[in-house]
């Protein structure tokens, strides 16, 4: 095991290290504390290892860790200073975390930052039921143009949760941020991403899921903003599940989520209030998959997009509110083997509803516009009038 520290200082035998420069005790009104420090941990082939670097500068600061052929290894790294909201400087900008645990059984991997222009990165793999954590909060009550990145591979029972904007004032803006998550070759394991913030525009959600099943992808953004955007994709995968949630209303924010070659798999899409926002989802080459699209509660000009390809024994239920106006729903699909079904409701005035359905047999299609929702239990429809 290695440990070192771009001021020149060595270690060789110390599983943990705290890097923590000693500076005098903030007062509640005062200058920003200096970073540009760099700090590095390896550990190689030992069991229960811990890895603990936090590092109080404001700028620039870098901190890695490298965890290999181990068993329940832990890495934290952490660039904030513990305080939420005081003093109103306390967070960073422009630093730089990164975890690498390789064939390291149930390895765990956190890293925290008060922070905007930061990096987060984690890579595990091989690791069985690993975790991997990354969170930046905004507590100068705003924080943007940050990345969040993890991927997993061979992890079974692993999970990937990633966190921007949390904050204790209640008008904090998360912009302009990333979080980009991967899953390879697992079970039972679990991606969930979220921004938080009352104002949050300018972000993008990516999730993808590639040769596993029973796995679940969750996206969620708290806020109120414009131009966000939340993808996912299973690609050779059953059982799966993706859920896409924004609340809060907002303009041209876009949910997109598709499964390419797999069964059993569901697609949820939830977009609460706001005008001129999308859902997108398809599926490709698949049976007893499930597209379940909602906009609501007052919004309007917004868009459902539903389509099934080469598949059997489909569902897809697009939804808008009965408080909504002038959205548009279309809902195609092509090339399948049978018993698919469409159903489409929508409420209030001057909506537009589009089925097609084509090389099929058996499969039902229902539109019921202003009236009550149609009846969907299991993978059954049945209509349903006022």
């Amino acid at each position: 095991m290695k440990i070192q520290l771009s001021r020149k200082f060595f270690v060789s035998t110390v599983s943990v290290i705290a890097l923590s420069f000693c500076l005098p005790a903030l007062a509640a009104v005062g200058p920003p504390i200096v970073g540009d420090d760099s700090a590095t941990i390896t550990q190689t082939s030992e069991t229960g290892s811990t890895a603990s670097q936090n590092q109080p500068g404001q700028y620039s600061n870098a901190a890695y860790i490298d965890q290999s052929y181990g068993t329940s290894d832990i890495a934290t790294q952490q660039q904030n200073r513990d305080s939420f909201s005081t003093p109103s400087y306390d967070f960073s900008a422009y630093g730089d975390q990164s975890i690498t645990q390789t064939s390291n059984t149930a390895a765990q991997a956190s890293q925290t930052d008060n922070s905007t222009n930061a990096t987060q990165t984690i890579n595990q793999a091989s690791n069985s039921s690993g975790t991997a954590a990354q969170t930046i909060n905004a507590p100068a009550a705003w924080t943007e143009y940050n990345v969040q990145s993890a991927t997993q591979n061979g992890n079974n029972g692993g999970s990937i949760a990633q966190t921007i904007g949390l904050s204790n004032s209640p008008t904090s803006v998360a912009s302009n941020n990333t979080q980009t998550a991967a899953q390879t070759g697992q079970t039972n394991s679990t991606i969930t991403e979220g921004i938080d913030g009352d104002n949050a525009s300018g972000n993008s959600q990516t999730a993808t899921e590639t040769v596993g099943s029973a796995n679940v992808i969750n996206q969620t953004n708290l806020s109120s903003g414009l131009d966000n955007i939340q993808t996912a994709s299973i690609v050779y995968g059953d059982s799966n599940m993706i859920g896409q949630t924004h609340t809060g209303g907002g303009l041209t924010n876009t949910q997109t989520a598709s499964i390419s070659y797999g069964n059993d798999n569901t697609v949820t899409q939830n977009q609460d209030s706001g005008t001129l926002n999308s859902e997108s989802a398809t599926v490709y080459a698949g049976s007893f998959n499930t597209i379940d699209q909602y906009q609501g509660i007052g919004g309007g000009n917004n868009i459902e997009l539903a389509s099934v390809q080469y598949s059997s024994s489909g569902l897809i239920v697009q939804r808008q509110d009965n408080s909504s106006s002038s959205g548009q729903e279309y809902a195609s699909q092509n090339s399948n083997t049978g018993a698919n079904q469409i159903g489409q409701y929508q409420g209030k005035s001057g909506n537009y509803a589009f089925v097609t359905q084509t090389g099929d047999t058996g499969n039902l299609a229902i539109q019921n516009q202003g009236g009550a929702y149609f009846s969907a239990v299991g993978n059954t429809l049945s209509p349903s009038h006022n």
